[in-house]
């Protein structure tokens, strides 16, 4: 493998933990974990079973009203897995399908370790379930609810201890607004230190991982959805507090026990891990069997087999009962998980309590379905429901691949054909362009920052564009709601005065908030100023702390260090707690940011051990590391075509010519005759910098 993709290889393995949900969209066909599709490389066919029978699951006979006989669904399954390029994203695959009462399949497909070959067993191989685990932290606090031990509109300031939470609107965060993601939280993310790849290190309990990190409220409690790993994690600690019990201890209780999940813990157990598929990096080495800090992540730690999901999903579906009658959860704890108590529009719901809307609401065939997935290093489910059916269906694999929604459309298609799904009120009159252009403007993804450019393009359509999908034509079919050419809605939100403040389209995993269009200025950056637009943009979504009433100071140099916090801001990457790379940045009050960058693979050093975070950067320098992340993740297309004046250094210039493609800078760049001056070996400045931060966020 040579050097750019070792480094691109590397840098999935933050990233992807990052971005898995955030940029999950229907552009494949979650698109999985787009952003990570490198960090766990597919086994090759011949490494998978050889015996599996290889059919044509367009031969099979669709069955429009559901899953009925275990042979039929078994025949799918074998066909559906069967398939050359279904083989190639994921070597170990357990699959479970529940219906009425009864287990109609749970198979593995493909083998746990490419050292044993052993295949994969759906009643004994686990996997990680990464953020399913959610569902089952929901259901912990549902039973809670059910035992007068909590109530869903409790302040949680109740369970906190007297921890100061900032909160400067007069509405408090409840524990329903954990549950729907709607807390108004600032984005937290699990940093890579919650990485534990071996036993030498010590974990960190519950509580101090959630008052270490604490996150201010910056949106009004219950208005705005986010996909919020934070909020989970302390729905775990507040049944911790709630319960008196410890988080995993209740879990295995009084949620696993009861419903013969003996395979199933949010914990890493000697004897689970020796049962654990094995996960593979972009270059083909074994991915450690990694544990976790806190030891126990209500948000996503849990592991488990295929058999034990089929077990909770045939309880979920009996109005929470085993086969056994023990009452695991109630029917009103049942109906208010199965029910959408948020949606930017009735077409395009959010979230239940512990559940979401699936990410290809137009591959719902008209059904009622409720879903989780989860992505975490290696390791990538998906679980959804159909109440109304009686059905349920789960899927895991050892792989950050788009295999979990082929296999819900697939599924979906075969099982349920004879409704598509259909988005608007039918004979709409489309508006004007006069009355759409409320809808113009930038709005930026509540979790990430990548922004989403809204146009009018005449009566009833809109062009919309975004980093990760490209741009699209949607036309209007209700008020607030759009359909693109591929059948994908996108909805928007408006307040109280009329006002539209919210989108929802490719970023199903949060809104999207319109960007104000005339922030205040520093004295002096008006709005008259040739940067104004992108230093006024970062400030308009919180990347700049910088205090209006004093001036910015655009032309003042950024150093090595300054540019990586800066950059890690925008990409939420998480500040790093391993000690320093480098021997000069162990006092560097960058030091934690250099780190992250380090491990993201992001960073090399200046040589000697040394990265002289002190150093103003130049301006190709700062080119290398926003090249390697765009190209890196496959946001962007590397372009070493434009033509450059002397100057640029070898290393430097395919990023550099990238930038200069993808429109990476402000008037700084100028252009003679088909040559392009980038000023590579110039410092950066901080107008600069706002200007190349700004247009990295923007859709091409």
């Amino acid at each position: 493998m040579n050097r750019k993709k070792k480094r691109a290889s590397r840098t999935f393995g933050i990233l992807t933990v990052l971005l898995m949900v955030s940029l999950a969209a229907e552009s494949s066909v979650y698109a999985g974990a787009p952003s990570e599709g490198a960090s766990a490389a597919a086994v090759p066919a011949s490494t998978g079973s050889a015996s599996l029978p290889v059919l044509d699951t367009a031969a099979l006979t669709a069955k429009t009203d559901g899953p009925r006989e275990a042979k039929e669904v078994e025949a799918f399954l074998d066909a559906f897995f069967a398939r050359e390029d279904i083989r190639q994203k994921a070597g170990a695959v357990a699959v479970s399908v529940v219906q009425g009462g009864k287990v109609l399949a749970s198979k593995g497909y493909g083998i746990t370790d490419r050292t044993s070959k052993a295949k994969v067993e759906a009643s004994r191989t686990t996997f990680r379930i990464a953020s399913v685990s959610k569902v089952f932290t929901a259901a912990a606090v549902m039973q809670l609810v059910q035992a007068g031990k909590v109530s869903l509109q409790d302040n949680i300031e109740k369970y906190l201890d007297g921890y100061p939470l900032t909160n400067p609107f007069g509405t408090p965060v409840t524990i329903e607004d954990l549950l729907t993601h709607t807390s108004g939280f600032e984005v937290r993310e699990p940093s890579d230190a919650s990485y534990l790849m071996d036993d030498s290190q010590k974990p960190v309990s519950l509580k101090e991982s959630i008052l270490e990190q604490f996150p201010p409220v910056v949106r009004e409690p219950g208005t705005s959805y986010m996909y919020d790993n934070f909020a989970s994690r302390l729905l775990g600690y507040i049944v911790q507090q709630a319960s008196g019990e410890p988080f995993g201890s209740y879990m295995q209780q009084h949620l696993f026990k009861p419903l013969g999940m003996h395979s199933s813990s949010f914990s890493r157990s000697k004897e689970l891990a020796g049962r654990l598929a094995s996960s593979y990096d972009s270059e083909g080495k074994p991915i450690p069997v990694y544990h976790f800090s806190p030891g126990e992540w209500p948000e996503g730690s849990m592991i488990s087999t295929a058999s034990d999901m089929a077990l909770f999903m045939k309880a979920f579906l009996n109005n929470g009962r085993t086969a056994d009658g023990t009452v695991v959860l109630s029917p009103e704890s049942i109906k208010a998980m199965s029910a959408y108590h948020v949606a930017i529009h009735p077409d395009l719901p959010d979230m239940t309590y512990g559940f979401e809307a699936p990410a290809l609401p137009s591959k719902t065939n008209g059904e009622n379905v409720i879903s989780k997935g989860g992505d975490i290093l290696g390791f990538s489910s998906l679980l959804w429901l159909l109440p109304d059916r009686k059905t349920g269906v789960f899927i895991t694999y050892n792989a950050n691949q788009d295999l979990r929604d082929e296999f819900f459309a697939a599924f979906m298609d075969h099982y349920y054909s004879g409704h598509p799904t259909s988005f608007g009120t039918k004979g709409f009159k489309p508006q004007s362009r006069e009355s759409l252009a409320k809808f113009a403007g930038l709005y930026s993804d509540l979790r990430i920052k990548l922004l989403t450019r809204v146009e009018v393009s005449g009566t009833g359509t809109l062009s919309v564009s975004d980093l990760k999908g490209g741009r699209h034509e949607l036309r209007q079919v209700e008020d607030t709601l759009f359909i693109d050419e591929q059948g994908k809605p996108l909805a928007f939100k408006a307040d109280g005065a009329g006002r539209i403040n919210d989108l929802k389209y490719s970023n199903l995993y949060s809104y999207a908030a319109k960007i104000p269009e005339n922030p205040a200025g520093f004295p002096d950056v008006t709005e008259g100023h040739p940067y104004a637009k992108y230093i006024l943009g970062l400030k308009s979504l919180g990347y700049l702390a910088d205090d209006l009433s004093k001036p910015f100071q655009p032309g003042e140099a950024v150093t090595r260090g300054a540019f990586v916090q800066a950059f890690n801001a925008v990409w939420s990457i998480p500040e790093s707690s391993k000690p320093p790379a480098f021997k000069d940045t162990a006092n560097s009050p960058y030091r934690r940011a250099i780190q992250a960058a380090v491990e993201s693979g992001l960073l090399e050093g200046a040589g000697e051990g040394l990265f002289e975070p002190d150093r103003p950067i130049r301006r190709e320098e700062a080119a290398v590391i926003v090249f390697r992340l765009l190209a890196g993740s496959g946001m962007r297309k590397p372009d070493s075509t434009t033509k450059l004046v002397p100057g640029t250094s070898k290393w430097a210039e395919e990023a550099v010519s990238s930038a200069v493609v993808w429109k990476l800078h402000g008037p700084e760049v100028t252009e003679s005759k088909g040559v392009f001056d980038y000023g590579s070996q110039r410092t950066l400045n901080k107008q600069e910098l706002a200007a190349l931060l700004f247009t990295m966020l923007l859709p091409d």
